[in-house]
């Protein structure tokens, strides 16, 4: 047993141990960590474990959250998230799952599957979108969702089996796969042709759901981004005849007034607050920012890069910045311990807010929308991470990133070796199983 195994939960014990019913919310850094952990809320409820997001750790580390660097080059640059070192004997346990995007490239699968659990994250949750190439993503909450297409269900699902041959040694470890049917549909502005999109949407959610279980996956996640629960209700009601043990993660970022319960009753395992800290962080620390630099304008003046941030409003990443910096002035240390101060405060009402509330929705007034961390995070405000470095444009040369990836021009549907043919039989036999059942969902209310 590793030291981040023997000091950190895991999701699956977390829903044996809390009747199948787990609550999990962002963090990002240190501080938002901590908080998670020693937050309690009025009634003694508290969060199970944190949720690694793609969306707010590409914004602390001021790239678009467009998989321009694959999910093994992104969790290798956690440094926060170390399970093992941030916790002791006398510290609550808290659990960790990680946004896995696509999923990267096949090869990528086994490494980034023993980097997640050398640092006690315990699963991966990976997305059936269709990106073909790096910084080709769309984010689900995004108006333009739809312009994202999805994976071919069958390819998706040998993606599910190298990810679960790469977790074969680890019992604990989750491979639960994000199903995007809802967020990549193309609405209509008639409403029958709406309802029949939803409903071809649904039935689409479901076919992908029975075929990525049958592939292995230990949970399904179910994403939307309508402002009311009901295609998330109407998928969980139908997939719980069929399967009512496969746990059930959802996101209620947008439809943030349903309440946990109600989320829970339907059938819903764990319920993540995806993005809230973030917001929070830069809420509060876009205020105080706008105070100081308010009585000294020429603060940040020579400090480009912690001035493109804060005029971009990118505050995460600016007081991660300010961290990382080796000669500062006294000033700006100042500065950003006053940024960090409120921060930590603003983050704290949200977590209270949402225990209390029981609702994603509690803690809107602590936070910036969700629309506007989208428009931050487009923003690109860091262009060197390790070895990697892009153009001051923000536009990445994709031929030297497909030679760092050596994928050649697919992102990662592509396998080799004895694993590989299993793989792709497997796949085979599925499209055969369900070509019936393809056949008879319409495919109108799909994105293209």
């Amino acid at each position: 047993m590793t030291n981040s195994e023997a000091m950190s939960s895991s999701v699956k014990s977390a829903l044996a141990q809390n009747r199948a019913k787990v609550r999990l919310v962002e963090a990002h850094d240190p501080s938002s960590i901590d908080l998670v952990r020693t937050t309690i809320g009025s009634d003694g409820e508290s969060f199970h474990g944190v949720w690694v997001s793609g969306l707010t750790q590409t914004t602390y580390l001021g790239i678009p959250d467009t998989e321009m660097i694959t999910p093994l080059e992104r969790a290798s640059l956690i440094t926060y998230a170390d399970a093992g070192r941030h916790e002791n004997d006398e510290s609550r346990k808290l659990c960790w799952a990680f946004d896995a995007d696509s999923g990267g490239p096949r090869a990528e699968i086994p490494a980034l599957v023993a980097k997640l659990s050398s640092m006690g994250i315990s699963m991966a949750v990976i997305e059936d979108k269709e990106v073909s190439e790096p910084g080709a993503k769309v984010n689900s909450l995004a108006a333009s969702s739809a312009s994202q297409g999805q994976a071919n269900m069958h390819e998706f699902s040998a993606t599910i089996m190298a990810f679960k041959e790469a977790a074969a040694s680890s019992a604990d470890f989750m491979v639960t796969a994000r199903i995007e049917s809802f967020t990549t549909r193309k609405r209509k502005q008639d409403a029958t042709e709406e309802m029949a999109s939803v409903r071809a949407a649904l039935e689409d959610a479901l076919a992908r759901a029975q075929a990525y279980c049958a592939a292995g996956a230990d949970a399904i996640m179910i994403h939307s981004k309508s402002k009311k629960p009901d295609e998330i209700l109407d998928f969980i009601r139908r997939f719980r005849v069929r399967n009512r043990h496969t746990p059930i993660v959802v996101v209620p970022t947008t439809y943030s007034t349903t309440p946990e319960d109600v989320l829970y009753n339907a059938g819903a395992n764990v319920i993540i607050y995806a993005n809230h800290l973030m917001r929070a962080k830069i809420k509060t620390a876009n205020r105080v920012s706008d105070g100081i630099l308010a009585t000294n304008p020429g603060l940040l003046s020579a400090e480009p890069a912690l001035g493109r941030c804060a005029s971009l409003q990118n505050f995460g990443c600016l007081l991660a910045k300010i961290s990382e910096m080796e000669h500062r002035n006294e000033a700006i240390i100042q500065y950003g311990k006053e940024l960090e101060r409120g921060a930590v405060e603003g983050m704290r009402n949200v977590l209270t807010s949402l225990l209390d509330s029981k609702t994603s929705g509690g803690a809107d007034r602590h936070i910036i929308p969700v629309a506007d961390l989208l428009r931050i995070n487009g923003s690109q405000v860091t262009f060197k991470l390790g070895s990697m470095s892009w153009p001051e444009t923000g536009v990445e040369t994709l031929a030297a990133t497909k030679d760092r990836r050596g994928d050649g021009p697919s992102y990662g549907q592509h396998s080799s070796g004895w694993l590989g043919a299993i793989q792709d039989a497997f796949a085979n036999w599925l499209k055969v199983f369900f070509t019936g059942m393809n056949s008879a969902v319409p495919q109108e209310g799909k994105g293209a």
